[in-house]
């Protein structure tokens, strides 16, 4: 089959109450279709059958045969909704995915790396071993049965209804001969033949060919029947204990099906036995080996961390909006880290890999491939934490979230390319993905760590290892490994280690490493999350500094901190130790100093005090025309003037407000979306009409930028800022930060008594 779901047109000829939309597939036994049900009114694939399975089989016992596969529910299933006849044709009905056949990936590429291709068939023997429970056989496995969704995730499809021998003489085996010898000598399939078509599909993927292919079906069976399958001599792509591998297959492939393993589960066990190592760098610790089974065996049947609506809503808004900016989009998706790691899995597992993605290290990256509507689409089918029914173990991984986007922030921050900012975020968030995974997938261990660690007085790290048996680390390594990442960014997971001297990184993916390890550094520090000791914590912050090229105080100054205690100050590396090409450290911007002055005046009476340092922040940092903070009227849309600064500030006292339903004010309707605006020409015809007349008469600003505050998705206020001259924001990147920075303290004025920090979407053009 080709791609099982696009966008088709809704006409095409009718058959039935079916609207034929396109061929997907023929073989000599059936005729693949995409139709649209106008009946459910919904997207299907029809499975048309040239002729009856059975002589004589009408609908009814049609319906009959099929009713077990019907019945069958596994998220490693596709669904066959319903069997029945059309035009005296037997039909199968299944559900409508996007995604490709295994089959379509193999045509493209070589073979699968090793890893890759025993998750993919431990997958399918999941499936298999569900719809063995049940009493069916697959009976037909073969790469075209096999469809890879945009998750990568296998689906089995295409059941033999009923099981039968099938006829030798009309095999089409060019392509490949699917089938166990048993079968081949006219025996009915059963679950020993489905784990011999396990092992094909394994082979196939290892080697990048059919173990079995010939044109002329007679060599083909005379081959399968007379000789046994043996894997190549040399595979690259075996990682790992070769001879393990070869001894797992070549047992699932024995001519005789009792010296096979007796059920896909005794299969999947044994791939799962030499999987584990695999992902864990090689070690043979069974304790380790246990934990990193049991984790993937949750995450493979609940595959996706909850979402924060909040994110999930400025997504979807962003995403579905008239322009549409790539940036903003990306931004909000970082925002949120089980979507960053959802957008990272998806775009490197097989189906993306054959449709332009692979390889992919970045949520922009991500953004671009899939597309706006689809990334607004996938927002809205996660699962969210206020979906989860335990509060506290959801107030647990939402503290968890948090704390992965300050590393991140810090480490984009002290990043000295804007190019490379958002790597080194990513990389930040993604050093804590067994943490993370901990979190949510195994919660009784979790706080079962944090209790150890707190009751001992000991360190995070030795709470990990007592409960676990492995560390974070090694954990979200392995399982970055079973998703497909790519190993530049598996590589950038590790911590550097601090027992010696930290070198100053010669490649880039080493440089976002490094400054991923600072950045959670920094957040553990700040949050009073002892990883390895608190003087450990205080050496490693000092040994990445040096390797910056900077001291550990001006690393607290970068990113808007306080360093825990003051040391004596270290001597500067020379200019031959900085980054090559790197700008130098830059001295502490008045803005940094703000958002330390906001933050001190929350708590303060009332929400004056922080807002007006804010507007100060920004009037004296930027050197700004004019500056305004606004506020929303309690129970009322209105928004008016409470600070302003610059030449003409009673006028903007006097004047600047409006409502926000008010569709003819500029200003309503940018504050109104919630987004982050940065206007460069405001005399541009389009948008000078819906400025208000006093604005062009007292203000005369070319220029200007909005910061909406807001409390969850309500505007509750605006912070304006305007010069003389079109263009007049030329901002670094740096800029950009702290104003994000600062807006975020500034919303925190108006929720005092909630611990709430606020998303915050990019400055659109």
């Amino acid at each position: 089959m080709e791609p099982l779901v696009d966008n088709a047109p809704a006409g095409g000829p009718a058959f039935g109450p079916f609207r034929l939309q396109r061929l997907l597939s023929r073989d000599a036994d059936s005729a693949w279709w995409l139709a649209h049900d106008t009946a459910a009114s919904r997207e299907v694939v029809l499975e048309v059958l040239e002729r009856l399975p059975l002589a004589g089989m009408d609908e009814p016992l049609w319906r009959r045969a099929a009713a077990p596969v019907t019945a069958l529910s596994h998220p490693n299933l596709l669904p066959l909704i319903e069997a029945r006849f059309e035009q005296r044709q037997p039909v199968l009905v299944w559900e409508a995915l996007r995604g490709i056949t295994l089959a379509q990936w193999i045509a493209e590429h070589d073979a699968m790396p090793a890893r890759q291709a025993v998750l993919l068939v431990i997958g399918v023997l999941d499936g298999l071993a569900h719809a063995h429970a049940h009493g069916v056989v697959h009976g037909q496995l073969r790469p075209q049965a096999v469809l890879l969704d945009m998750a990568g995730r296998p689906r089995l499809a295409d059941f033999a209804i009923p099981p039968q021998a099938p006829d030798t003489r009309s095999l089409a085996t060019a392509s490949g001969l699917y089938l166990a010898p048993e079968v081949a000598r006219g025996q009915l399939p059963d679950v020993r033949s489905d784990v011999f078509g396990a092992g094909l599909l394994l082979y196939e993927l290892l080697v990048g060919r059919p173990a079995i292919q010939d044109a002329n079906p007679q060599r083909a069976i005379a081959q399968l029947l007379e000789s046994s399958i043996e894997l190549p001599a040399r595979l690259p792509n075996i990682e790992h204990d070769e001879a393990l591998l070869r001894r797992v297959l070549a047992r699932a492939l024995a001519q005789d099906p009792s010296q096979r393993p007796a059920s896909a589960g005794e299969l999947r066990a044994q791939l799962q036995d030499w999987l584990t190592p695999a992902l864990l760098d090689g070690s043979g610790d069974s304790r380790a080996a246990r934990t990193v089974q049991q984790l993937m065996d949750r995450i493979s049947h609940h595959p996706d961390l909850p979402v924060q609506t909040e994110v999930v809503r400025r997504v979807r808004r962003l995403a579905a909006a008239e322009r549409v900016n790539l940036d903003e989009v990306a931004r909000a998706v970082l925002d949120d880290v089980a979507l960053t790691q959802k957008l990272l899995r998806m775009m490197n597992a097989a189906y993306f890999s054959s449709v332009g993605g692979g390889s992919i290290t970045t949520v922009s990256r991500c953004v671009a491939l899939m597309g706006f509507v689809a990334i607004r689409d996938l927002a809205g089918t996660l699962p969210t934490l206020e979906d989860m029914p335990d509060e506290r173990r959801a107030q647990a991984l939402r503290e968890e979230y948090e704390r992965c986007r300050q590393a991140g922030r810090f480490a984009a921050r002290l990043c000295p390319t804007q190019a490379d900012e958002e790597e080194c975020f990513v990389a930040a968030v993604m050093q804590n993905l067994g943490r993370t995974l901990v979190q949510f997938y195994m919660p009784e261990q979790a706080a079962e760590i944090r209790q150890l660690a707190l009751s001992q007085g000991g360190t995070e790290d030795a709470a990990v290892l007592s409960v676990l048996g492995v560390a974070f680390e090694d954990l979200g390594v392995g399982v970055a490994r079973s998703w497909g990442l790519p190993e530049s960014l598996v590589r950038c997971m590790r911590r550097p280690s601090v027992e010696g001297v930290v070198r100053r990184p010669e490649r880039k993916g080493d440089w976002f490493r490094l400054l991923g390890a600072l950045g959670n550094e920094l957040a553990d520090t700040q949050r009073g999350v002892l990883r390895s000791g608190a003087t450990a914590s205080t050496h490693a912050i000092e040994q990445y500094a040096r390797a910056l090229g900077m001291t550990s105080q001006e690393v607290w100054e970068t990113v808007d901190l306080k360093a825990p205690a003051p040391r004596k100050p270290q001597a500067r590396p020379s200019a031959s130790a900085a980054r090559p090409g790197s700008a130098p450290a830059q001295p502490v911007h008045p803005l940094s100093k703000a958002i330390l002055r906001v933050r001190a005046a929350i708590g303060t009476e009332g929400i004056d005090p922080a807002l007006h340092a804010a507007g100060q922040a920004v009037y004296d940092g930027l050197q700004c025309q004019h500056v305004a903070v606004l506020v929303r009227l309690p129970g009322t849309s209105r928004f008016v003037t409470q600070h302003a600064w610059g030449p003409r500030e009673q006028a903007l006292r006097r004047h600047f407000e409006f409502v926000l339903e008010d569709e003819s004010n500029a200003f309503a309707a940018l504050c109104r979306r919630g987004v982050d605006s940065l206007i460069r020409d405001a005399h541009a015809a389009t948008l000078a009409a819906r400025l208000p007349a006093w604005y062009h008469e007292q203000v005369q600003a070319s220029s200007f930028m909005l910061l909406p505050l807001r409390v969850g998705d309500k505007p509750v206020g605006l912070l304006y800022a305007d010069k003389a001259q079109v263009d007049g924001f030329r901002l670094s990147d740096r800029e950009l930060s702290l104003l994000r920075s600062l807006r975020d303290e500034a919303q925190k004025a108006f929720v005092p008594t909630v611990s709430w920090v606020a998303a915050s979407p990019p400055l659109r053009a």
